[in-house]
């Protein structure tokens, strides 16, 4: 049964109708907010860079193309498929161009697009944001973002 399409009994039968108990109220305030939210030029930014490994890939790229097994061998925590994803997603947003090698056996090349390169800036002011966020004294308290988990490497050979 849709929960959600139930009409309120008992003492909420008394509320019905404000936003708090009413399916429909709920739903028009929770797309209101996602409306205002998606139409931000800010959240789109940080929608569009935002990504365990966006940074970091971008650094790479910004400084020279690099196929796909490069990539992977310069940032070995990364899954193929994580990385394959951030890739596409940044493909999609204009940041990063792939280019198919011939013959094909020789893989792909991607490097950062003019309209990619246009976020240099940003994350430098994010960099000296953060460098300045991480040193304060009372950093520990607030949000900090937690390491990677390493995974053990395979020994060569076995």
């Amino acid at each position: 049964m849709d929960m959600s399409r139930t009409v309120a009994k008992g003492a909420n039968a008394q509320q019905e109708g404000t936003s708090k108990f009413s399916p429909a109220g709920r739903a028009a305030d929770k797309g209101d907010s996602h409306r205002e939210r998606a139409a931000c030029p800010l959240y789109t930014a940080i929608g569009v860079i935002e990504g365990r490994w966006k940074p970091m890939i971008f650094q790479r790229l910004a400084s020279r193309p690099h196929g796909f097994g490069e990539l992977r061998r310069a940032m070995p925590d990364v899954s193929a498929k994580v990385l394959r994803e951030q890739l596409r997603q940044m493909q999609a947003d204009g940041l990063v161009a792939r280019q198919p090698l011939t013959p094909a056996r020789l893989g792909v090349r991607y490097r950062v697009t003019s309209y990619g390169l246009t976020l240099g800036p940003v994350f430098a002011a994010l960099w000296r944001w953060g460098t300045g966020h991480v040193s304060r004294r009372d950093a520990g308290r607030g949000t900090l973002v937690p390491p990677p988990r390493t995974r053990p490497r395979p020994v060569e050979g076995q």
